[in-house]
């Protein structure tokens, strides 16, 4: 695919004070409401590069008509699919691998929420089919092709050649035999809603999905609540940012005590899949708030980058990262002291209310923001947007030398 270059910034109509907002971690709505039209921009491009590659095919030919059709009678259902995180992923995935079956499973859960009849005939590899967002059928390792099916009944998955019929639930969690659904979180704290789903599959990386029992999702409700609860007490605004970026968190395994430092993942974002963040169990509410921070800057320069080239760097660049004893990216800098930067803002602000952990945090994530972004300036790889953005974290941090914590 010929990837067509970013859309420039003074080409659009933007909110005042974007890079500012960026920097502090804590854009306005009107910015979210920007990135998320961004990444919805590139996703429909992937969908497009897709098209292209794919001619024949009644298959194929069934799903792309589906979703026109969603999108014409029932455009919020084709919005809320063409901006989910896993959506980005899957086909992000598709264009590298050249793999077309995906979009006929981002049909079918198109057809299954909007409620419209559609009969699409889909791979299972390893017999099982996840249908994004909302769950998963595993037939048996023979199957090999599947038909989901919507009809007055609702939505159905069958095995081809064989009479085993799984059920997909109308309403988003059910759990039938055969079935296992994407488990969703409804939390509120000080009056501020959360809507989250705990979504491992599809996402990039080792292992497969991690399915949680009822025991692993009740603590998991109980520490995202406790997190929540944090940020809309003590961080009223960066929980406006959480609320209006994430929407889904997949599961990590738990970090034995006093590893988080030795490479094992505390938490991790993805460039393709904005709006979703993995996590590692953490118990301490302040701390999965302050990961939950971390990672939503991530998806929010991921989403600028849809927009700009922050970075003009050669291929191979490499620079020191104060966090890290391996040489990082480019790009990596820049996430990096974009995102350590808004955890020293969580921490700073935890000192505030007496925290005792506070206060090194936020002097150990200052230092290292400020060090990333030096280190960028040093490589020369930054653009005239690069720039402005990195003045704009400077200015945070005279400010906070200004006004000690």
């Amino acid at each position: 695919m010929t990837q067509e270059p970013p859309l420039a910034l003074s080409a659009l109509t933007l909110p005042r004070g974007l890079w500012q907002q960026i920097a502090r971690g804590a854009p306005d709505p009107g910015t979210v409401r920007l990135l998320r039209a961004a990444r919805a921009g590139r996703n429909l491009l992937l969908l497009r590069a897709l098209h292209h590659g794919r001619h024949d095919g009644a298959g194929w030919d069934a799903a792309i008509a589906l979703l026109a059709t969603v999108r014409h009678h029932s455009p919020a259902v084709f919005d809320a699919l063409i901006t989910d995180p896993t959506t980005g992923t899957v086909l992000a995935e598709a264009v590298r691998g050249r793999r077309h079956h995906v979009v006929t499973v981002l049909a079918a859960v198109a057809g299954h929420r909007a409620d419209i009849p559609f009969r699409l005939d889909v791979p299972v590899p390893g017999g099982t089919l996840v249908l994004p967002g909302l769950g998963r059928v595993t037939l048996d390792p023979g199957a090999s092709t599947a038909c989901v099916e919507r009809g007055p009944d609702g939505t159905r998955v069958t095995r081809q050649g064989s009479r085993t019929v799984v059920p997909v639930p109308d309403t988003p969690g059910d759990a039938v035999p055969g079935w296992e659904p994407v488990h969703r979180l409804r939390l509120t704290a000080h009056g501020a809603p959360l809507a989250l789903r705990l979504d491992s599959n599809g996402v990039p990386g080792p292992g497969g999905p991690r399915l949680l029992g009822p025991a692993e999702l009740a603590r998991w409700r109980d520490r995202l609540g406790a997190a929540w609860e944090r940020l809309a007490d003590r961080h009223p605004e960066r929980a406006d940012t959480v609320r209006g970026t994430v929407r889904a968190v997949v599961p990590l395994d738990p970090v034995p005590s006093g590893l988080g430092s030795r490479g094992l993942r505390l938490s991790a974002s993805f460039s393709d899949a904005i709006g979703l963040v993995a996590l590692a169990p953490l118990d301490d509410p302040a701390e999965l708030a302050a990961v939950l921070v971390h990672e939503t800057q991530h998806s929010l320069l991921y989403a600028l980058q849809d927009l700009t080239r922050l970075l003009d760097a050669r291929p191979g660049a490499r620079g020191h990262a104060p966090w890290s004893g391996r040489l990082r990216p480019p790009s990596a800098l820049l996430q990096g002291a974009a995102a350590f930067l808004v955890t020293a803002g969580f921490w700073r602000t935890e000192a505030a209310f007496g925290n005792p952990l506070a206060p090194a945090a936020y002097e150990r994530w200052r230092h290292t923001a400020r060090r990333a972004g030096d280190e960028l300036v040093r490589g020369g790889w930054l653009t005239a947007d690069g720039h402005l953005l990195l003045t704009a974290m400077r200015e945070v941090l005279e400010d906070w030398e200004r006004r000690p914590a």
